[in-house]
């Protein structure tokens, strides 16, 4: 098999170049821990992040390491990520410069040492954190207890959200900014080609981000009936077949019901970004006629 000449993506890239900016090797933490800060510093796009149980994590990242490994460019060690190939001219000179002018200021970094820099910078990203007690000092752990209980709520919310043209990183952030505690998903058929959207990322990462996944297929559309949708007279014609099809599904929208009394905090999601080009407002529309119920559409 013939290696490309770089990584297929300018994202894994990036990551190739961060990796020889650092000296050819990085633990797993402080690659997701430079990664974040090289991104918070220089305001570039690759990658979101998620609060996880070390901090600041990109599930996108980890995925995109396993792909430089399978191809050749990098090895995963244990813990460690080994360059094995530098790529020349990966990134244009003048990110490949402020890269570089990065790690002098923040390449001395690593370890407990990268990861209290980052908590006591950005709270937010500490707080499902495993270790923050063992690393920052009281100041910082109150100030990311208060983060973190300023996310909690109280009152009773029906959520929805598509996740189109979002990364799984900025989705996820979405439902645990709002105190998202179950995840149902409406699809008929939950594949997507699109990392993390598939029922089987979302039923394992979810509840590693202490969010429960619940699939309910039969509130989903089948696939052909959402053929030649191309004009707004086409999705409401759609919607208002699907409706009529409402109290045949009822057993369903009252075990929707009874997870959202019990959960206090759930979201409905599909594929479309805009709600009303989507089955799902249709489902949220039933819940707050027939049940009083209050949503929010992410």
């Amino acid at each position: 098999m013939s290696r490309q000449a770089v990584p297929k993506y300018h994202r894994q890239r990036f990551i190739v170049s961060l990796l020889e900016t650092a000296g050819g090797s990085l633990g797993r933490m402080d690659f997701q821990k430079l990664l974040f800060l090289s991104h918070q510093v220089l305001d570039i796009q690759y990658f979101d992040f998620v609060p996880y149980h070390y901090g600041c994590y990109s599930f996108q990242a980890a995925s995109d390491l396993e792909v430089l490994e399978k191809n050749g460019w990098i090895q995963l060690k244990g813990n460690t990520i080994i360059l094995l190939l530098p790529i020349e001219k990966s990134l244009k000179p003048r990110e490949s410069n402020a890269l570089a002018l990065f790690m002098q200021k923040n390449g001395k970094f690593r370890n407990r040492s990268l990861v209290r820099h980052i908590y006591e910078r950005y709270p937010y990203f500490a707080t499902r954190s495993k270790m923050a007690g063992d690393v920052v000092d009281k100041e910082t752990l109150q100030r990311i207890k208060e983060v973190k209980d300023g996310l909690r709520q109280q009152d009773v919310t029906l959520f929805t959200i598509g996740y189109e043209g979002i990364s799984f990183e900025k989705y996820v952030n979405s439902l645990i900014q709002n105190d998202v505690r179950l995840l149902c998903d409406v699809r008929k058929n939950p594949l997507s080609r699109k990392f993390g959207f598939s029922k089987r990322s979302l039923s394992i990462l979810l509840p590693k981000l202490g969010i429960k996944y619940v699939h309910i297929p039969e509130l989903g559309i089948p696939s052909q009936n959402r053929k030649n949708l191309q004009s707004v007279a086409d999705y409401e014609r759609l919607f208002f077949e699907y409706t009529k099809t409402l109290p045949e599904k009822k057993q369903y929208l009252l075990q929707l019901y009874d997870v959202l009394r019990e959960e206090k905090r759930i979201v409905l999601t599909c594929f479309e970004q805009d709600p009303s080009l989507c089955h799902r407002h249709c489902v949220s529309d039933w819940l707050i006629e027939e049940k009083g119920v209050e949503v929010c559409h992410l």
